[in-house]
């Protein structure tokens, strides 16, 4: 008996150091009490929970809340040799002049992430994740037209 609380203790113990390495899901980590009770989860012994995270960290990846709070964003259209771009939601952002040829060499599409800046006339960085190179950057208005709206008509005059 004792042999057994031992290995299950240091079991516990590594188990619950080994997420500080890698991503590893740890049920009272993920889940409230609230999720636990509603689950099963809290009327599971230490051990039954252990072999539980054991079998979610061998067959599922914890995703990361950046990943899930924000859909992925990537370059969709370089416009007017980078004075413009286009992202994937369809966002048009004016870039910064000085970042122009920055910009113009950018091959489209690949990953971005959009940060702030310290630049009043310029709050946005928009960096490539691959490169880690960013550009200084405004977001133009919405230009569509308004749901429910006519584009104004061609005259045939």
């Amino acid at each position: 008996m004792s042999r057994s609380f031992f290995f299950l203790s240091l079991t516990a113990i590594s188990l619950s150091f080994s997420h500080l390495h890698a991503k590893q899901i740890m049920l009272d980590d993920v889940m409230t009490r609230e999720e636990q009770k509603k689950t099963g989860v809290d009327k599971l012994s230490l051990k039954e929970k252990i072999e539980l995270e054991n079998w979610l960290n061998r067959t599922f990846v914890l995703k990361a809340h950046d990943q899930t709070e924000q859909a992925q964003l990537f370059l969709s259209i370089n416009i007017n040799n980078g004075q413009k771009l286009q992202l994937s939601d369809e966002s048009i952002w004016e870039i910064a002049p000085r970042d122009v040829q920055t910009a113009a060499v950018w091959i489209t599409p690949f990953p971005v992430k959009i940060v702030p800046s310290n630049d009043p006339d310029y709050p946005f960085l928009i960096v490539n994740t691959n490169t880690g190179i960013g550009v200084t950057a405004r977001k133009l208005p919405d230009t569509s037209p308004a749901e429910g709206t006519q584009p104004p008509s061609q005259s045939s005059s």
